[in-house]
């Protein structure tokens, strides 16, 4: 059995939010990619501050445990996928994971992807397995690839490349790259607004969506890409939610007002049912009491960007 260490500590892993995605798990003839670790997204968003912090202890029961934010969760089957993943490595007894998150689970703010970052590193710690960041990052992608909760989640919060993120080449941390768009992120706040979750492979899953979502999703990278600006990533991420038809009307029109009303640029999170407004932090203030008028301030979420990838605590 894997040694334990004597001191339990935290692991912190950022939030992400993705703007818009292509789906990457096929091979230019059409046949499906079998390595997970191949798998994943082209894309772009935002990581954020307030994030995820994973513990990990020997559980006094047979079966391993997550409890989110204090309540165990059953459901939480990314996390649990990650000791499993690790056990068939490692000789790894039953555990209790628990996670702290700051921002709503299931809105598309990367809490899976987090979480197994976290649960991995923890882990490593906790049996001083000395994993690199890069290994890691292959149990937690693995692990996010099985659940069908995210693609390129992973490795946009491990490679902590910049707080304007764009995953060039799909895959998992050793084997996709990150590129950043080169903007003082610490001028900006990324003000939310959130009504809930939504299950990801409704998306994932079907087809035609995902049709549409390649074609507008590599689109969107091109333009993305000349222009290499904040307001470009998120005005192309909007046209991306509404061409796709997989973001939510109602969503959009609030994305709009909150443009109107002094926001950067504004999209629907993908994939959530959430949108993200980016503000500078000089009319942070005068924004949010216009956006409060809008929504509901139980629903509004608020953090500051990050460039910096997970930590040992």
């Amino acid at each position: 059995m894997a040694r334990v260490q004597k001191s339990l500590r935290r692991v912190y892993v950022p939030s992400a939010v993705s703007s818009f995605f292509e789906i990457c798990d096929a091979k230019p003839d059409g046949s499906k990619i079998t390595d997970e670790l191949k798998i994943g997204a082209r894309g772009g968003g935002f990581v954020i501050q307030r994030g995820n912090t994973t513990s990990v202890s020997l559980s006094n029961s047979r079966n391993d445990s997550v409890h989110i934010n204090g309540r165990r969760t059953p459901g939480a089957r990314t996390s649990l996928k990650v000791i499993e993943l690790m056990r068939r490595d490692y000789q790894i007894p039953s555990l209790e994971l628990s996670h702290r998150i700051e921002p709503p689970v299931g809105a598309g703010f990367g809490t899976s992807g987090a979480g197994a970052i976290g649960a991995t590193l923890a882990i490593s710690d906790l049996f001083d397995l000395h994993l690199t960041l890069s290994q890691a990052s292959d149990y937690a992608h693995r692990a996010e690839i099985e659940s069908i909760t995210g693609l390129g989640t992973v490795i946009s919060l491990i490679s902590g490349s910049g707080a304007m993120g764009i995953v060039t080449e799909p895959g998992s941390f050793s084997i996709g790259r990150v590129d950043s768009l080169m903007s003082d992120y610490s001028e900006y706040t990324l003000v939310c607004a959130c009504f809930g979750s939504i299950e990801k492979s409704t998306v994932l899953l079907q087809e035609e969506k995902r049709t549409r979502v390649n074609k507008f999703g590599r689109e969107a990278m091109i333009e993305i890409m000349k222009e290499r600006t904040p307001k470009s990533l998120l005005y192309y991420s909007r046209l991306f939610a509404e061409r796709t038809d997989i973001a939510s009307p109602k969503l959009l029109k609030l994305a709009d007002r909150a443009v109107e009303i002094g926001a950067i640029g504004a999209t629907q999170n993908m994939i959530g049912n959430a949108i993200h407004c980016l503000v500078t932090k000089a009319r942070r203030r005068q924004f949010l009491a216009s956006f409060s008028e809008l929504v509901p301030k139980k629903r509004i979420f608020e953090s500051d960007l990050s460039q910096s990838g997970p930590r040992i605590l």
